[in-house]
């Protein structure tokens, strides 16, 4: 989804009361009229906070206020919502299978939700996060009432600003871990058996990594098989100990100078490069001298 919602698409001026996945349901529609009877969807990287209602919106649902006027929800609006209808739906995604990837474990709601924990990376200051969490509230009872979809508690249900809610509720998809799919996908177990040492990595390492995100999932995989694994981030932040409790043994940043994420960005081929090669070199030493 992050490829028509995702955070580089809106730059500086993200706002999570603004930001839409409209186009999300509109890629999935072109995908099925072109014949695809299987849609992967993967959460992540997501600029929205609309519980994927704009998703369903481009797909035929019809989402109306308490004066019966239809409307597309977005993250600030959904305080409105009085009645979702799905009848509408595109007929072409009625026999398609729908998974949803999802590496977080949040709920949609409450300190742990979307609007709490993701929002502030999406322009959200923090005196709007209560309306933010408020609304999404207001959707999932508006859904638990008119779609017999109750949800909102389920893990994974706050990725992507709400979109796990919002791909179960409108869809009836299943969502899986996307890290485990992937690490089967590509034979990681096999891969791992046997080898000296691990390097994964994700932007920024932090607190909503802990849920299952790439770093976390790789290192609960390996250590089945007692290799060490080494994060390279971008970025560090706090009350990432936890990290080393899953399994991962060092964690490095990329970042080598202070400087913003809008000129770190141009640098980050060469600093990841001579983090790499440091990180070699100091691994060259310890096994020369053994």
């Amino acid at each position: 989804m992050a490829a028509c919602a995702g955070l580089p698409l809106a730059g500086d001026s993200c706002d999570a009361a603004l930001t839409t996945t409209f186009g999300v349901g509109e890629l999935m529609l072109d995908a099925a009229r072109a014949g695809c009877r299987h849609i992967i969807m993967g959460l992540g990287g997501s600029a929205t906070n609309d519980g994927g209602c704009g998703c369903a919106a481009a797909l035929g649902a019809v989402f109306t206020d308490e004066a019966g006027e239809s409307f597309v929800p977005v993250g600030g609006t959904l305080s409105k919502l009085a009645g979702i209808d799905l009848s509408g739906i595109a007929p072409e995604l009625r026999d398609i299978r729908i998974t949803t990837m999802c590496d977080i474990n949040n709920p949609l709601t409450g300190e742990n939700g979307a609007a709490y924990v993701f929002a502030p990376q999406k322009g959200a200051a923090a005196e709007a996060l209560p309306l933010l969490d408020a609304r999404l509230r207001r959707l999932a009872e508006v859904a638990a009432r008119d779609l017999s979809a109750d949800c909102a508690d389920m893990p994974g249900a706050g990725a992507a600003g709400g979109m796990g809610f919002g791909m179960r509720a409108f869809f009836g998809s299943e969502l899986k871990m996307g890290i485990d799919t992937v690490l089967d996908t590509v034979g990681f177990d096999e891969l791992a058996r046997g080898s000296d040492m691990i390097f994964t990595g994700e932007g920024r390492i932090d607190r909503q990594s802990l849920g299952g995100k790439v770093v976390i999932g790789v290192a609960r995989r390996a250590a089945k098989f007692a290799v060490p694994v080494v994060a390279v981030v971008g970025d560090i932040g706090d009350d990432i100990e936890r990290a080393y409790d899953e399994g991962v043994s060092a964690i490095f940043s990329i970042n080598r100078v202070a400087v913003p994420y809008s000129q770190a960005k141009l640098r980050a081929r060469e600093d990841i490069y001579l983090t790499m090669d440091n990180i070699m070199r100091f691994v060259g030493t310890i096994e020369g001298r053994g």
